[in-house]
């Protein structure tokens, strides 16, 4: 057989198709990031952890004083993992404290202080300038069902951070997705101090409007 009959013969054999793609919407980016694990010593613990991706190294404790706004300041404590038992020979990152007749919350990230305040009258969405990004001002955006988990957005309306709720668990809080893997030092703290602020803020809410009070922090 000649050559031109050999590749004549050879382009009418059926070629093996390649494989189909995937298809279906792309992952959110935050699911493929930096998950941070949130932990409580138990149901009713004013004391949480948060480890690192493989659940198991801890990278801060959260350290809450009693739901009174007339409590020991600051209200909140966001510090590095003590290498003791005791919290107090941790260094502290950040703090929140909070208000009673006001919704805002004053908040501290190492030496910088920010204030935590409602981005419009209608809306439960909080925000504050931040120190690590430039002086951006940055908003939490409650989402979910319920407005149970929160979203970091910045002024371009582009993800931060996520947290979403763990329910019906008895020591886990929830995740915090970190958009951009890459983010750490004082801009994760504040990420962070911010993000329990919001989520204590809340709990407050919740907690007042609960007992029939509809207001303050």
């Amino acid at each position: 057989m000649s050559i031109e009959k050999k590749n004549l013969a050879a382009q009418q054999q059926p070629q093996a198709s390649a494989p189909p793609m995937a298809t279906g919407p792309t992952p959110p980016t935050y699911m493929t990031a930096r998950t941070l694990h949130i932990y409580r010593d138990g149901l009713t613990s004013r004391h949480m952890t948060v480890t690192d991706m493989d659940k198991s190294h801890p990278l801060y404790q959260v350290h809450r004083n009693h739901g009174s706004v007339f409590s020991s300041k600051p209200h909140m404590r966001i510090t590095a993992p003590s290498p003791s038992s005791s919290s107090s020979d941790a260094p502290v990152l950040g703090t929140a404290t909070f208000h009673c007749w006001s919704r805002r919350v004053d908040l501290t990230f190492g030496p910088n202080s920010s204030e935590l305040g409602r981005a419009g009258f209608f809306t439960r969405s909080m925000t504050f300038v931040s120190p690590a990004f430039g002086g951006q001002t940055l908003t939490w955006q409650c989402d979910g069902l319920f407005g149970s988990d929160l979203v970091l957005v910045t002024e371009q309306k582009e993800w931060l951070a996520k947290f979403d709720h763990a329910a019906f668990s008895w020591s886990k809080e929830g995740k915090l997705h970190i958009v951009n893997g890459s983010i750490g030092g004082p801009a994760l703290d504040e990420i962070v101090t911010s993000g329990f602020a919001m989520m204590e803020h809340e709990r407050r809410r919740k907690a007042s409007q609960s007992a029939g009070g509809g207001g303050g922090a």
